[in-house]
């Protein structure tokens, strides 16, 4: 039987069925209706059942790749979070770095400014010590050349 056998048969069923009074409804038997359904759904050719399971399929790929973008895009938005605050981090401990060294370089410029005034300090209390020691020699033999009689003096002077 063909489909649009079926379908000719269902509209004249329509066409024919009591008419509920006041209205444009009709009364027909439910099986019958039901029956013209299972029919025309065997008529149906082959490739329109393959059309139908083609749009279903369709519709599934196209939620699956929907869900399957969200979660790339998803994991796309984590990773570049992930990196920036990474980035973050980075510039963070380049930042306390540059820090930890400047902070270096000002002690290591107050040590070799406190062992410079301390080398400084030590020359200087040396120095004054050994200009006392000068000055005590210098006075010893002052002592000496007066004490001594001129000739000796003389040889004295010509020795230092």
């Amino acid at each position: 039987m063909d489909i649009f056998m079926l379908l000719d048969e269902l509209e004249q069923e329509i066409e024919t069925g009591k008419k509920v009074p006041l209205s444009s409804k009709i009364v027909t038997e439910k099986e019958k209706l039901l029956d013209y359904i299972d029919k025309i759904r065997s008529e149906l050719p082959e490739e329109m059942r393959q059309a139908r399971w083609v749009v279903r399929e369709r519709e599934r790929v196209i939620n699956e790749a929907k869900i399957e973008a969200q979660e790339l895009l998803e994991n796309a938005r984590n990773k570049i979070k992930k990196l920036a605050q990474e980035s973050e981090v980075v510039r963070e401990a380049k930042h306390q770095s540059e820090e930890i060294i400047a902070e270096a370089h000002k002690v290591a410029y107050e040590i070799k400014s406190g062992a410079n005034q301390y080398a400084d300090d030590v020359l200087a209390s040396i120095e004054a010590r050994l200009q006392k020691t000068l000055a005590i020699v210098g006075e010893g033999r002052n002592e000496l050349k007066e004490r001594l009689p001129k000739r000796e003096v003389n040889e004295i002077e010509d020795v230092g």
